[in-house]
This record gives C-alpha cells, sequence and structure tokens, in this order.
C-alpha cells in the first residue's frame, strides 16, 4: 500500500518504443517509477494504451529511493525530453548513461532513504534531538539556511509563472482551448455521493480505513516567525519581499478574474484555437519557470531529508526544525460502503450536486 512517494522503495524503469511494426528501437525512452507492491511488468500495458508502437522494458532497477531518483533522473536529463517523461536518448552514449545515472543516484541517495524509513512512520519522542554534536548541529543551520535561500528563489518563480498563466488566460479569452498552450476542463453537472450527508451512526460504523500518517516539517527560519514554506503570494512576508513581482502578479490576476465568470459551459468556445507567436512566447517563459521551479523544489527535499535524518527521533531540532509525526487515524471506507450499503449508497438523499464548470488551464508542460 502506497504510505508516502518520498521515503517508499519500489522500481526505476527505463521503457523503449519500437518503430511500428519492427524490432527496431525508435530512440525515445520513457523514465518512470512504480513504488510498494505494484510492478514495472504491470505498468506496462497502462502506458502501452495510445501508443500505436509496441513498448518494452529496458531496464528495471529495484530502488530504495525511487521518486528521488526518478525526479533527479527529470531535471538531469530535461534537455532530451520531448514530453513529459518521455526523453530522446538516440545520440551516442546517452542511453548508457542514463543507466549509469540511475545506479549512481539510487547510491547516493538510497541507503538516507532507508536510514529515514526507519524512523519516518514512528511517532516521534518529545522534544528536541539533543543528543546532536556541535559540528552535526551547525550542518543543521546549513541546511535550514540553505533551504531558504531555495524558497526565496522559488517564491519568485511562482509569482513569474502564476503571472503569466493569468497572462495566458486573459489572452485568450473565451477561447480557452490553444494548440499545446491551454485547454479547458469542462465537467457536465452531476450528484456525486457524499459521506457527510449519511446519518452520523452509519457514517462512524465505516470509519475504519487506515488513513496516511500526516508528516508536518518545518524548518524555523530566521528571517520570519510565521510558516512561509507554503509559499502562499497573498502572504505578508513574500509580498513585502518582492514587492514589483506581487504587484505584477495582483494586477494580471485581476485582469483574469474579470473574464473567468462569462466562461462557462455553454458559453466556452471548445474549438482548439492556433497559437499565436505571443503565445508561444508566453508559454515557453511559463513552462522554463514550472521546470525551474520544479528543479529549486527537488533539491529543498534533499536538505529536508538530511535535516530529519539528524532530527531521527525526535520532534525536530532547536531553532532549526519542527517535525510532527501525527498519530496514524482512520478515515470512512468508501470502497466497502459501496459493496455493503449499496443501496445507501445510491440514495439521492446521500448525493450532492457537482459539475457544471468549464475550467481553463495552461498545459504544464512542452508538447511541440
Amino acid at each position: 500500500m502506497a504510505i508516502n512517494k518520498l521515503v517508499d522503495p519500489g522500481e526505476v524503469y527505463v521503457i523503449g518504443q519500437y518503430e511500428l511494426g519492427t524490432n527496431n528501437p525508435t530512440g525515445f525512452y520513457k523514465i518512470g517509477i512504480v513504488q510498494n507492491e505494484r510492478s514495472t511488468y504491470q505498468r506496462l500495458p497502462e502506458h502501452q494504451t495510445g501508443n500505436p508502437n509496441r513498448l518494452f522494458i529496458a531496464e528495471c532497477i529495484p530502488s530504495e529511493a525511487s521518486y528521488l531518483v526518478e525526479q533527479q533522473m527529470h531535471r538531469k536529463w530535461n534537455s532530451k525530453r520531448v514530453s513529459q517523461e518521455w526523453f530522446d536518448l538516440s545520440a551516442p552514449g546517452d542511453y548508457a548513461q542514463v543507466v549509469a545515472d540511475i545506479h549512481s543516484m539510487e547510491g547516493q541517495f538510497g541507503p538516507q532513504i532507508a536510514q529515514l524509513r526507519n524512523v519516518y512512520y514512528q511517532a516521534p519522542i518529545t522534544g528536541n534531538n539533543s543528543s546532536l554534536s556541535a559540528a552535526d548541529v551547525t550542518l543543521a543551520e546549513q541546511l535550514r539556511d540553505q533551504a531558504f535561500d531555495l524558497l526565496d528563489k522559488m517564491a519568485q518563480l511562482k509569482y513569474k509563472f502564476s503571472t503569466l498563466e493569468c497572462q495566458i488566460k486573459s489572452t485568450n479569452g473565451q477561447n480557452a482551448c490553444v494548440d499545446s498552450v491551454s485547454t479547458v476542463k469542462i465537467t457536465n453537472p452531476f450528484t456525486e455521493f457524499s459521506k457527510s450527508m449519511l446519518p452520523a451512526a452509519l457514517r462512524q460504523t465505516y470509519m475504519n480505513k487506515p488513513r496516511k500518517r500526516k508528516q508536518d516539517f518545518r524548518y524555523i527560519y530566521t528571517q520570519s516567525s510565521s510558516e512561509i514554506d507554503s509559499l502562499k503570494l497573498e502572504s505578508a512576508f513574500w509580498k513585502n519581499r518582492h514587492p514589483t513581482e506581487f504587484a505584477l502578479w495582483e494586477t494580471e490576476k485581476a485582469a483574469w478574474k474579470a473574464i473567468e465568470p462569462g466562461i462557462t459551459i455553454a458559453s466556452v468556445n471548445s474549438v482548439v484555437q492556433p497559437r499565436t507567436s505571443n503565445l508561444e512566447t508566453m508559454h515557453a517563459q511559463y513552462v522554463d519557470a514550472i521546470i525551474a521551479f520544479g528543479d529549486l523544489k527537488l533539491q529543498k527535499e534533499v536538505l529536508e531529508i538530511q535535516t530529519k535524518i539528524l532530527c531521527n527521533q525526535y520532534e525536530g531540532i532547536e531553532n532549526v526544525c519542527s517535525w510532527k509525526r501525527k498519530e496514524q487515524s482512520d478515515e470512512f471506507n468508501l470502497p466497502a460502503f459501496k459493496v455493503l450499503e449499496p443501496a445507501a449508497y445510491a440514495d439521492s438523499a446521500h448525493q450532492v450536486p457537482k459539475g457544471d464548470t468549464a475550467k481553463p488551464e495552461v498545459i504544464k508542460f512542452k508538447t511541440w
């Protein structure tokens, strides 16, 4: 059962494809992962759907740090990315280097994740880890300060791609679907089961599905006593630190908000429009900012892993971080309820209206 993608073991795979009707590899490969009980061989048919070229498993590498290795690989090989998780490895030496990189990154991060997993799901010892050496405390403080520097750059990038997202949507107006730039998610009206509509006693009977243990890790930054890791762009800390970026984002957001209410299922133009050079330029800048943001986020996650290892079984490190690991709790067991209470599940009294929306979205990756 998947618990947390960051620390769960799995497999890092490289899947290739043959030229249509042949056994000749095309040179395009997908780098991805499966975790826990799933295997690469189970994943392959899912990727085959929608792909006319026959797929094959080129590499299947067991990994303690599957998520981290995958993200690092996507980051390192971004210049060879052709779409999402597919990469052009047709140049001499590229494929062999990818395999070598996977093994190298697993060697770097695997032992750290395995060490962290031992304490990740345990209820922590109350208080700070006071057994750290002076050198370890200094290291923890350095990791915290490095994390803030990354967070500051992430805030600037988030202002940038959030501003561009609003500009692209405003430029499109009612023509929400633009080739390889934006799309619109149309959800027609429907009703959906809601556990909140059930009688309290019946709902409580099915509160027996183990919930993922919640993790709450926060650095204690010297620059601010408030919680700033969430990168809420409207927060006082970030808008005061980056006033120019904040003002531009606010202006473009207001322009989009003035248009958005007029976009409905009935009014939206769902015909895909050709992209203009202006839209293409803005979208390229948007994708670049998204990718750069992801790179920094990954670097910050690595710093947090190192800091959590220093926390060990404790709730934190004084003046550096706080790492809460909440007790396991139960949530509503919807699969069991559907099987055992079909009449109650289908009862209109337990349904709530949903949908009736047309939501424009900017595509978050380059598709051409």
